[in-house]
């Protein structure tokens, strides 16, 4: 994958990524509400950053916010572009050693619709690149 592809993936895979960790984390929000309660948005934000349960999200949110950086920064090098492309390549593959956000990840697929609607609009992006 060339620079200008890189870019352009980067730019495309961005929003399909923000939808689907909204439709993740409202998955997930429903799922808490339903054992504990309901929440305000602001606690369930700090169980998000404070609870164990829901670190397997953090390469997720991580790997979005280097997209967003790496789009942002005018100083980034065709390496850095490339760097963030595979790293979102690699969170959705099963052959990433230690991927600690698929096998939490997968099920969910079966769970919701929501969720699996947004996978589609992801996984669809990634066999693009995977072709070039």
């Amino acid at each position: 994958m060339n620079d200008q592809q890189c870019t352009q993936f980067l730019s495309d895979i961005r929003r399909p990524l923000l939808a689907l960790h909204k439709a993740i984390l409202d998955h997930e929000r429903a799922m808490y509400e339903k054992e504990f309660g309901p929440v305000t948005p602001a606690a369930f934000l700090q169980v998000l950053i404070n609870g164990s349960g829901f670190r397997w999200l953090t390469p997720l949110s991580t790997v979005i916010a280097s997209v967003d950086e790496i789009l942002d920064d005018k100083e980034a090098d065709a390496a850095d572009r490339f760097a963030a492309a595979e790293a979102v390549t690699g969170l959705f593959s099963p052959d990433l050693p230690n991927n600690m956000f698929l096998p939490r990840y997968l099920p969910l697929l079966q769970a919701d619709p929501a969720i699996l609607h947004q996978h589609g609009q992801v996984s669809q992006l990634l066999r693009g690149v995977q072709t070039k």
